[in-house]
């Protein structure tokens, strides 16, 4: 009993974090841009496939690669997503949501023709290798690592939205798009500077995932799924909630992994995130601005 506790404990603590860095990018889209982005799941496909492309085919060492990659995933989240569909057709949701799933599932497609799950993707990001014992709970150091780049992360884009000026004109956009326009914010420059930024933490993530996680074509639509669960839990597009939202997803994902079984973790989540729904349609906390 008092084992099962102690992994309770830890594992909250490891997969909320991780449940954070998920979702971060998308409450950043959500809260500046108030766009649904159901094109979220292929900035986590083309982080690992991009690596691995750059490596793989064109030889490229690891960091090499890995800026490559972020070259590629700011190309296609401006030039292809923010450019040509979200800012076109912003007003027209219908449209927008479904030329974003198309999106999505062309980078999906072709990371499948490319690299099915039978290619073998590896990606060499192993900080550390073996395991750490925390009480009688025996965890590998790469997730802790994981973890910890999670924490100080949402640390960095904490601060940097509380205390730079930059982060003061996004915060003002996301609360009120019209009285930010007035005292001269440029919502267009903003909203493509957060459509950038968003893709940082799940690229992250996945750098740090990739090591013990299991990397397939299809990889970005749990993370999606998760990502979109904590956002919707926490109140759409607000950090805070959604940093109380990941502790809260984890808490059960652990919970119910230990206790019940973890074939069940997504279904509890996704009636619990219902439930929450029902009698606080909107969330945690309001989503009236980033913070």
């Amino acid at each position: 009993m008092v084992e099962t506790i102690e992994n309770i404990l830890v594992y909250t603590v490891l997969l909320g974090s991780l449940y954070l860095l998920f979702s971060l990018g998308f409450s950043i889209i959500c809260g500046v841009l108030r766009v649904f982005h159901m094109g979220y799941s292929m900035i986590f496909v083309v982080a690992v496939y991009s690596v691995w492309m750059l490596m793989n085919e064109f030889h490229f060492g690891l960091i090499p690669a890995i800026l490559g990659m972020f070259v590629i995933q700011i190309i296609l989240t401006l030039g292809v997503i923010y450019f040509p569909v979200v800012k076109r057709y912003s007003q027209q949701e219908e449209l927008l949501l479904t030329a974003l799933i198309l999106i999505a599932l062309i980078v999906q497609e072709t990371a499948n023709f490319f690299y099915p799950v039978t290619a073998g993707v590896n990606i060499p990001t192993t900080i550390k290798e073996g395991a750490l014992n925390i009480g009688k709970v025996m965890v590998p150091l790469q997730m802790v690592f994981a973890s910890a780049i999670a924490v100080v992360t949402t640390a960095v884009f904490v601060l940097f939205l509380l205390k730079t000026k930059i982060g003061l004109v996004i915060r003002a956009v996301s609360q009120n798009v019209e009285s930010a326009q007035f005292m001269g914010a440029s919502v267009g420059k903003v909203n493509a500077l957060a459509m950038i930024l968003s893709v940082i933490p799940p690229t992250i993530c996945m750098l740090v995932i990739a090591p013990f996680w299991s990397i397939e074509p299809n990889v970005g639509d749990s993370l999606m799924m998760t990502a979109i669960l904590v956002a919707i839990l926490g109140g759409l597009g607000n950090i805070r909630g959604s940093i109380m939202a990941s502790c809260i997803v984890g808490f059960l994902s652990a919970s119910v992994s230990f206790w019940v079984n973890p074939r069940i973790m997504g279904l509890a989540t996704l009636v619990t995130v219902l439930i929450v729904l029902i009698f606080r349609p909107e969330g945690i906390a309001k989503s009236e601005s980033l913070w």
